[in-house]
């Protein structure tokens, strides 16, 4: 394969939103990935990125939560270190698309760092946490994640505090409920 091809699982998923037969995906998971996947893609055209760079974004957002309805059990047996069962799915993921051949490191690493983040991400892997937060089949929080979309790509890094300030936000009021 050579530098401007996509592997054949990438090519897939950008050009038809397909996912590999390995995945784990209820119908409106599904959705969310292709809605992730467009998000990316839009944002990527917007930025003048290359058409490999837009269909590498579209893919990673389709791939993104290929596991994400797999039983956590299952998972733990293809990442190396310890994960929670609620963001395995990413690192099992990157291993599972690792597997099959897929040699994209920054594609990889946002995918298996899009539920917890990392401090190397690249562009990619910045965006895919917003795409994944801000999607608007998403019914939480509409208006203000929609005025955070419509502030996509030209306020990137104010954006990503925001929404990384949402999530914790949603987490600990998830935790509180939990111990009450």
């Amino acid at each position: 394969m050579n530098n401007t091809e996509l592997h054949p699982v990438v090519e897939a998923a950008a050009r038809d939103a397909e996912l590999p037969a390995w995945a784990r995906c209820k119908p409106d998971r599904r959705a969310h990935c292709v809605r992730v996947g467009e998000l990316l893609s839009d944002w990527a055209g917007d930025l003048g990125l290359p058409d490999r760079d837009v269909a590498r974004w579209r893919a990673t957002g389709v791939l993104h939560d290929a596991l994400k309805d797999a039983d956590p059990d299952e998972l733990e047996g293809l990442v190396a270190e310890t994960w929670p069962p609620p963001v395995v799915h990413g690192p099992a993921c990157a291993a599972r698309l690792r597997a099959d051949g897929v040699e994209d490191p920054a594609m990889l690493a946002a995918i298996a760092y899009h539920p917890v983040g990392h401090p190397d991400l690249d562009a990619l892997g910045r965006f895919l946490i917003m795409a994944d937060f801000l999607d608007p089949g998403r019914s939480f929080r509409s208006d203000e994640r929609q005025q955070l979309r419509d502030r996509l790509p030209a306020e990137a890094d104010s954006v990503l505090a925001e929404v990384l300030a949402l999530r914790m936000q949603k987490l600990l009021k998830k935790r509180r409920a939990m111990l009450a």
